[in-house]
């Protein structure tokens, strides 16, 4: 017995000698996030800081500056990133091969690592003195409007497919609305001086509490908040968009709840990639979670203890799930 333990303290000292020598290569992981500028950009750079931190060096990572809510799950579906930041819609949306982009097309590798990161909202704003001028003040009376210009962010955002799912759920659709000159897009950053410029008359985003883009345009403009009908929250919720509450006061102008469709950032991972190194990965980003609130206030509602709390909606990678379970968060 004694000498099987010093086998093992020589093992694990050797190994620490190693490690610190630099003869042993620390493994290297990629996360695809998105062009800097934007927010899983941000929380990419902080957790490509702290993986490393916590794991002691035994694992670096690469970030990977592009990338998007609808591409990011089959870019880690085809094992070209370890791991990538979308939302839980287009994670179901590329698990199942659903919506024109996928194209039936099944992406059946990917797995969850951390769900419900962050929260988005599906918000729509207009201009105020256009909706008082015009009385246009629901989503079917904007849709319907003689002269509108509705503004979101450029095809390959789930932005696009989600107003039209909204579009279609009241009778419509973003082709039919683009034919009409009713649907303009562009990056969002332009967003909030075309609006101050009168150049468009409403915009959709689905955004966490706190995005700076939404922020800046809300700040600088009279907006209001243009409510969903229930025919089109059931509709959204049935294709992986639920119905929730961002609540009053989470952006300026906005005086009562808002009922909204809303979507939740996730972080996911290839089936493939091997069970220590998303158990490592996992534990060292749930270990650092006071110091990722502290940088990204956007992430303070973030609670990976409500794991079990819910079904997942795309399965657990084994290495999350044995975290998971010494924590006491999964049975």
């Amino acid at each position: 017995m004694m000498k099987q333990t010093f086998k093992t303290a020589v093992k694990v000292l050797t190994l620490s000698t190693l490690l610190a020598s630099g003869f042993v290569q620390a493994e290297t992981s990629s996360i695809i996030s998105q062009p800097p500028g934007n927010g899983w950009y941000t929380y990419g750079t902080t957790f490509s800081q702290l993986i490393p931190k916590a794991t002691s060096d035994e694992y670096k990572i690469k970030l990977i500056p592009r990338g998007g809510g609808m591409t990011n799950p089959v870019v880690v579906n085809q094992g070209k990133a370890d791991f990538g930041f979308t939302t839980s819609n287009a994670t179901v949306w590329a698990r199942d091969g659903l919506t024109d982009i996928y194209k039936g097309k099944k992406n059946e590798n990917l797995r969850m690592v951390l769900d419900n990161v962050q929260q988005a909202y599906t918000i729509t704003i207009a201009r105020k003195a256009w909706v008082e001028q015009t009385g246009n003040d629901t989503m079917d009376k904007v849709i319907k409007a003689d002269n509108v210009r509705i503004a979101m962010k450029p095809t390959g955002s789930q932005v696009p497919i989600i107003a039209d799912y909204i579009f279609k759920a009241l009778g419509s659709d973003i082709e039919t609305l683009k034919e009409q000159g009713k649907v303009v897009q562009m990056g969002s950053g332009q967003a909030a001086q075309m609006l101050r410029d009168n150049a468009i008359d409403v915009y959709i985003d689905n955004v966490p509490a706190m995005h700076p883009n939404l922020t800046e345009m809300t700040l600088t403009n009279d907006v209001v908040y243009i409510p969903y009908g229930d025919n089109v929250l059931k509709d959204l919720a049935k294709v992986g968009l639920p119905t929730g509450t961002m609540p009053a006061g989470t952006y300026d102008g906005q005086t009562e709840d808002y009922i909204t469709p809303v979507s939740a950032t996730v972080f996911v991972t290839n089936a493939n990639v091997d069970e220590d190194t998303v158990y490592n990965v996992t534990k060292a980003l749930i270990s650092s979670q006071k110091e990722i609130k502290e940088t990204h206030s956007p992430l303070k509602f973030w609670h990976p203890e409500e794991i079990g709390n819910h079904e997942a909606l795309v399965t657990l990678h084994p290495g999350a799930a044995k975290y998971y379970r010494e924590q006491g968060w999964l049975k």
